[in-house]
């Protein structure tokens, strides 16, 4: 259970959620975690090859991943 802060909705909806990538122009699929910060979006997403697949990382046995960062401009 988390605290309640009054304007903070409990949930929200699978469209709402969905938007929130969209209007970062990320994946769901595609993404490890996303990060809301005063100054923009952070995000850690599988990178991807030229035909949209996931390259493998030999260094870490697994796939290669990228960081994103989206500036919030006024």
């Amino acid at each position: 259970m988390s605290k309640e802060i009054p304007g903070v909705p409990e949930s929200i909806t699978r469209e709402a959620y969905i938007g929130l990538f969209e209007a970062a122009g990320i994946k769901p699929e595609q993404t490890l975690q996303l990060s809301f910060k005063s100054d923009g979006i952070y995000a850690e997403v599988f990178a991807l090859d030229a035909d949209g697949k996931r390259i493998l990382d030999p260094m870490v046995e697994g796939f290669a991943k990228h960081s994103i960062y989206i500036p919030v401009e006024d």
